[in-house]
């Protein structure tokens, strides 16, 4: 099996740059939100700047749910820690905060190193499925988001990237997606459970 070609996955992918560049930066919003809330309340700082990366990561599974839930050329592969999206059988995408190396990290389960091998098959998939990562990376102090890539991977190592942030800031290509208001006191009914989203997806693709 050949190695993923840039120019191909940029042609396939080119429809959802801008809803993808979206989805990251509404994600990033909500959590600026919550972080200047926390401030007001007087909550003291985050010790660890992973619990960013988790909330941002939670946020972007919520609005790509939405974003592509009625997609026809999309399906959505929810699992109980992460979201996997398919655009036209051709490209596999995850979302991953990326490092000081453009990579995400990963625990080197059987699923991941499927994923991560561009020699390997994943969930069936034809071999030609080209599987890549949407990466945000963040400042030093992670207080703004200042890059998001579209990153083929080898393993541990990179293979190439390019920049969705680029490629719709230069081409003004910005599309505003619909952002669901705040929940309103401590309503746990605003919670999605990954199986009751898998029930969904797999109604609209009947």
């Amino acid at each position: 099996m050949s190695l993923p070609i840039k120019a191909e996955v940029k042609t396939h992918l080119s429809d959802y740059h801008s809803r993808i560049y979206q989805i990251v930066m509404q994600a990033w919003e909500e959590w600026e939100a919550i972080s200047k809330y926390r401030a007001e309340q007087g909550i003291a700082p985050l010790l660890y700047s992973r619990t960013i990366a988790n909330y941002v990561f939670d946020a972007i599974a919520r609005k790509a749910i939405l974003e592509f839930l009625s997609d026809d050329h999309i399906n959505l592969i929810i699992e109980a820690q992460t979201i996997k999206i398919v655009f036209k059988g051709l490209v596999i995408g995850r979302f991953k905060k990326g490092d000081e190396h453009k990579l995400g990290r990963n625990i080197a389960t059987q699923a991941v190193l499927a994923f991560t091998d561009p020699q390997e098959s994943f969930l069936g998939f034809p071999p030609e499925t080209v599987k890549v990562d949407f990466v945000w990376l963040s400042n030093d102090l992670c207080t703004r988001v200042k890059d998001i890539l579209v990153v083929a991977r080898d393993n541990e190592r990179l293979l190439w990237d390019y920049s969705i942030k680029d490629i719709v800031e230069d081409a003004g290509e910005v599309v505003t997606l619909p952002t669901a208001a705040s929940p309103q006191g401590d309503d746990r009914t605003a919670l999605v459970s990954p199986r009751g989203v898998r029930e969904q997806v797999s109604k609209s693709k009947e």
